[in-house]
C-alpha cells in the first residue's frame, strides 16, 4: 500500500462502526466471544488440574494400601527343612520371652485382659519385610489401640523365612534381639524402633550395634537392663522360642505381613485404617 493511501482518513458508516467500540457493535461482540472463550479454557484447565490432584493423591493412597496388604512373598522355611534353618552354636540356657502365648508360638501384646468374647488378632511379620514396616505405621498403633482398650487379643507372631534368600540370617536376629527386648519388658517399642530402622534396600540388614546398643538404648534401656539385654543377644538365649515361632508357621500363611481374626485372613482396607472403631468394626465383621 503506498504512502498516499495509508494517510487517507476512513469514510463510510460501516468503517465508522468498526472503530467506535459502542456496545452492539461488531468490535465489542468479538471482544464479547473472547471473554467467554477466555473463560471456558480457564475452567478446563481448573478441572484438568483438580482431575490431576484427585488422581495423584489416589495413588498414593493406593500405593500405602498396597504395601500393607500385598507385601512381599515370604520365603517361608519349612520345620521339615533342617538345611534351611540358620544355624545357632548358643549354648546357654534358654529362655521363653514373658509375653509367649499358652503355646509359645507368638508374643501377646495386650497390657489389659481382653474381654471374654474379643476377637483374637495375629500378626505375621518379618523384620525385613517392607510391607511389615509400613504395616508397623499404619495399621499397628491402631492394633495397639485395640488391644489397650481390652477389645481385642493381640498377639506377635515373629518369622525369619525371609533369611531363605539373603545372607545375614538378618531377621532371626532381629528376632531374638525383639524377644529379648521382651524379656526388659520393651518388645513394642523396640520393634517398631527395628522396622522404623529398616535398610532402605531388603536384605541388608542391621548390625549388630544397631540391634544391642544403639535401639535398646533408643528405648529406654540402660544400666543392668541394658547388659541383660545385651547378654541375652549375644548368647541367642531366645533362639528356642523364634525358631519355635518359625517351626509353628500355620499352613496358609503365604505371605508377610499377614492378619488374622480367629483364624480368618484380613486384609485391613483404606475404610478400615480410618479410626479405632472402622477397625474394630471390621474386626467384629471376620470374627464371626
Amino acid at each position: 500500500m503506498s504512502k498516499s493511501k495509508q494517510n487517507q482518513p476512513r469514510t463510510g458508516g460501516s468503517a465508522g462502526q468498526a472503530t467506535s467500540g459502542k456496545p452492539g457493535t461488531p468490535r465489542s461482540a468479538s471482544a464479547s466471544r473472547r471473554e467467554q472463550l477466555r473463560a471456558q479454557q480457564q475452567a478446563e484447565a481448573q478441572r484438568k488440574r483438580t482431575v490431576r490432584i484427585i488422581t495423584a493423591a489416589a495413588i498414593v493412597l493406593a500405593v500405602l494400601i498396597v504395601a500393607v496388604v500385598v507385601v512381599v512373598v515370604a520365603q517361608n522355611r519349612k520345620k521339615d527343612d533342617p538345611g534351611s534353618q540358620p544355624s545357632s552354636s548358643s549354648t546357654a540356657a534358654q529362655i521363653v520371652p514373658p509375653s509367649a502365648n499358652a503355646d509359645k508360638t507368638g508374643l501377646v501384646y495386650n497390657t489389659t485382659d481382653p474381654a471374654a468374647d474379643a476377637p483374637q488378632v495375629i500378626v505375621y511379620m518379618d523384620y525385613q519385610c517392607p510391607g511389615c514396616a509400613q504395616a508397623s505405621k499404619l495399621v499397628e498403633p491402631k492394633l495397639a489401640e485395640l488391644a489397650d482398650n481390652g477389645d481385642i487379643l493381640l498377639t506377635y507372631h515373629i518369622l525369619h523365612g525371609l533369611d531363605a534368600g539373603y545372607p545375614g540370617n538378618n531377621s532371626f536376629r532381629a528376632a531374638v534381639a525383639a524377644t529379648c527386648a521382651d524379656v526388659q519388658g520393651v518388645f513394642p517399642d523396640y520393634s517398631t524402633t527395628v522396622f522404623a530402622g529398616q535398610p532402605a534396600t531388603e536384605g541388608d540388614g542391621w548390625s549388630d550395634k544397631q540391634l544391642s546398643e544403639d535401639y535398646p538404648k533408643l528405648v529406654g534401656l540402660e544400666g543392668d537392663a541394658l547388659s541383660a539385654f545385651q547378654t541375652c543377644f549375644t548368647d541367642q538365649a531366645t533362639s528356642d522360642f523364634v525358631t519355635g515361632m518359625q517351626d509353628s508357621l500355620p499352613s496358609s500363611v503365604k505371605a508377610t505381613p499377614t492378619f488374622t481374626v480367629n483364624g480368618n485372613q484380613w486384609s485391613p482396607s483404606s475404610s478400615d485404617l480410618a479410626s479405632s472403631d472402622a477397625m474394630l468394626e471390621t474386626i467384629k465383621q471376620l470374627a464371626g
